[in-house]
């Protein structure tokens, strides 16, 4: 019998969801880079619960999206030309940077709550992790903000747009290669699968945050 998904897996899971999300951006975003980096990788031996909601006001400089939700789920897709009716590419390409905006703010403030101040009690260096992840919420929250409120077609939205990519990618990496392996090693498994019924528990008072479906494969012929 499977264990049950424990606060690691769940936040690894936000983690591969954020990193399709902005892989998704960069590929429909003109103008954008992208970073290269690959998707973020972290334990799947247990099912997360699939759930990625949180309240986002938590992230220092981040905005806070209406409603606090992330977009719906008939949004129109990057890549659709028609952006749906009456709309454009760049409109499903804003779509998209609002929902990983959203993704990322309930992301972050999940850490903060729930997985935060048990690394401070419990693993060695514990504070300096924190602080290093904190740092990175911080000038990810920054991103989003300078980006809110521009389309693709302003001249700052693709340099903002490559480097929150940078900002996430980084974040993302750091905490799957240093952050969860110290956690893991120093925190008994049974507190791990309480701290992440705890952030089960948090989501379920909260309207989910949805991406946007991928657009449906048109028929060959």
């Amino acid at each position: 019998m499977s264990r049950r998904a424990d606060v690691v897996d769940e936040l690894s899971a936000d983690h591969r969801a954020v990193a399709e999300l902005l892989a998704r951006i960069e590929k429909a975003a003109p103008g954008s880079a992208g970073t290269g980096a690959p998707p973020a990788t972290g334990p799947q031996d247990a099912e997360p619960s699939g759930e990625t909601g949180a309240p986002p006001q938590a992230v220092a400089g981040g905005p806070v999206p209406p409603g606090g939700t992330g977009a719906p789920p008939d949004a129109p897709p990057a890549g659709d030309p028609a952006g749906g009716p009456g709309g454009t590419a760049d409109d499903g390409v804003v779509t998209l940077v609002e929902a990983l905006s959203d993704l990322l703010l309930s992301h972050c403030t999940e850490e903060e709550e729930y997985l935060f101040p048990a690394v401070h009690e419990q693993v060695p260096d514990g504070g300096a992790l924190v602080f290093t992840s904190l740092a990175d919420h911080l000038a990810i929250g920054q991103y989003l903000t300078d980006l809110q409120g521009l389309s693709p077609g302003d001249p700052a939205f693709g340099p903002l747009l490559d480097g929150l990519g940078s900002a996430v990618h980084t974040h993302l990496a750091e905490e799957a290669e240093r952050l969860f392996p110290a956690v893991r090693a120093a925190m008994a498994p049974e507190l791990l699968e309480t701290l992440g019924e705890r952030l089960r528990e948090g989501r379920r008072e909260l309207p989910p945050v949805t991406p946007p479906a991928e657009p449906a494969a048109t028929p060959e012929g």
